[in-house]
């Protein structure tokens, strides 16, 4: 069936559920001083315990914030909880306080090296991230960026599975393993496509060890390169086949290479419902969702990652779950590689020579997929947007970043867009502005306040709360009332919730 998932979706008349994917998004953000410098302030104590909260985390340092937002359906709806969690992180932000908008990190002074190395207060993770600091170095562990977590539409799979009647697959597992792995292959064959639109990460603030003395900046994008959030270059998982990459993760972990399978710092990783380090048990129970870790942040994106940009992801995931492997994938990977490299450290206006012919020969094959499969308009304004960056490259983010490099830096730009989004969002009169359209003041209150306190919240015809096995739902109605306040109304509704 693999090579014909197309026709059996248009004879099973699913073709929409092509575009009816979701997303989830865990994005890395430094708290910083209205000066540039790392913010020394302590991790918001409102932001509950990082035990076990669902979206207000912290990463390397306590001063380097995760916001991980409940998965969706389809990029936008992502994007908007994004959104409306970062402008619950602004308003606990002190007043000399602000969010870096951008990938690499600000320039770092000596006395900030040694608070990197002591900001850390996740005793769980501490022997892990004392591994990583050791092995890479603080100054690549703060790299910062956008993962983009991806399925495919659950009804869609099972319905394959069903129609495929054991004639491919032995299990609904087999189908999402192998489905979703030609998706992380086909991706990576594509990175470079990404790397050159999207990539935002043109110089360093920093000096960065391993860096060769000949490396001459601005690029396109350190990050994406293999200078930048990589594994070292002998200790390259590949993409080959599934059970290879699978015995190579094994290998590594077993023999100490890598900490855990979570160091596997691949530009896509399969990603299941089980224990993150047990690979059997996640390709017993099938694949659930990728993670997608090549992308830098969009300092012009108010989010830091936009709408147009998942739209292409899940138009390419779509394009590809149609498509068939190529014969001599693993040739291609290689080459594949190449091209991201030299995209990745190329000057930003500039275009290697294969690039314009390449890159228009998918855009008008995704355009021919769009038309034929009757995708959603938003998928062509997707495309216009990529064609029109490949026409002129000062267009993609990295080249209007080299209007903004200053003195070889990017701090002064870096600080005017943290300002200017701070009194942005300080500004917003309503709780929760993202939202405020479909959810009243109270309702917005009631949300907010569960979100601080690590409650999950999903928000559909209503609002349901979930904090372990207990559960709440909400009518989205004007007369909710909450006397002393939705927190304090929470602590009691969830008496389980030790503040």
């Amino acid at each position: 069936m693999s090579e014909n998932v197309g026709k059996k979706i248009k004879q099973l008349g699913l073709t929409n559920k092509l575009f009816e994917g979701f997303f989830g998004l865990e994005q890395e953000e430094h708290r910083v001083t209205a000066d540039g410098r790392i913010s020394r302030y302590p991790y918001p104590t409102k932001f509950g315990s990082r035990k076990n909260h669902p979206y207000l985390q912290s990463d390397f340092t306590d001063s380097m914030l995760e916001l991980i937002t409940e998965p969706t359906k389809g990029g936008r709806e992502a994007v908007k909880n994004l959104k409306m969690l970062q402008q619950i992180v602004n308003a606990q932000l002190h007043d000399d306080e602000r969010i870096w908008p951008l990938s690499m990190p600000p320039k770092l002074e000596e006395d900030d090296e040694e608070f990197i190395h002591q900001d850390f207060h996740r005793d769980w993770y501490q022997d892990y991230r004392d591994y990583l600091e050791q092995k890479y170095g603080a100054k690549y562990e703060i790299i910062a960026g956008s993962h983009v977590n991806f399925s495919v539409n659950d009804t869609l799979l099972y319905q394959l599975y069903q129609a495929d009647n054991g004639e491919n697959f032995e299990s609904v597992a087999d189908l999402r393993n192998h489905m979703y792995f030609k998706l992380s292959q086909y991706f990576v064959l594509y990175r470079w496509f990404f790397t050159y639109l999207y990539g935002a990460s043109p110089i360093t603030e920093n000096p960065l060890e391993h860096l060769p003395a000949d490396l001459e900046f601005p690029v396109r994008s350190l990050r994406n390169s293999s200078l930048g959030y990589a594994n070292r270059e002998n200790e390259t998982i590949t993409y080959d086949s599934l059970t290879e990459q699978t015995a190579q993760l094994k290998q590594f972990v077993a023999d100490g290479t890598f900490y855990s399978t979570q160091e596997f710092y691949g530009p896509v990783r399969l990603k299941g419902m089980t224990h993150d380090d047990d690979i059997d048990e996640m390709l017993e129970e099938g694949v659930t969702y990728l993670e997608f870790r090549s992308f830098d942040l969009d300092p012009f994106s108010r989010s830091g990652v936009s709408d147009d940009t998942l739209d292409m992801l899940e138009l390419l995931m779509g394009y590809c779950l149609v498509s068939g492997v190529p014969t001599d994938i693993k040739e291609q990977l290689r080459h594949a590689a190449d091209k991201n490299e030299e995209v990745a450290l190329q000057n930003p206006l500039e275009q290697p020579e294969w690039l314009v012919e390449e890159a228009n020969q998918l855009l008008d094959n995704l355009a021919a997929f769009v038309e034929e499969y009757d995708a959603p308009k938003k998928y062509s304004f997707a495309i216009e947007i990529a064609r029109k960056r490949v026409r002129n490259p000062a267009l993609t983010i990295s080249g209007q970043l080299l209007a903004r490099i200053e003195d070889d830096s990017l701090e002064a730009f870096g600080l005017k867009i943290a300002n200017d989004r701070y009194q942005k969002l300080h500004a917003l009169e309503l709780p929760l502005e993202v939202i405020s359209k479909e959810y009243s003041v109270v309702a917005q209150e009631l949300i907010k306040a569960a979100i601080l306190l690590g409650i999950r919240v999903k928000l559909f015809n209503g609002i349901k709360l979930t904090h372990g096995s207990h559960h709440e739902w909400f009518e989205n109605h004007p007369r909710l009332e909450f006397p002393n306040g939705a927190r304090d109304y929470l602590l009691k509704m969830f008496p389980e919730i030790k503040e």
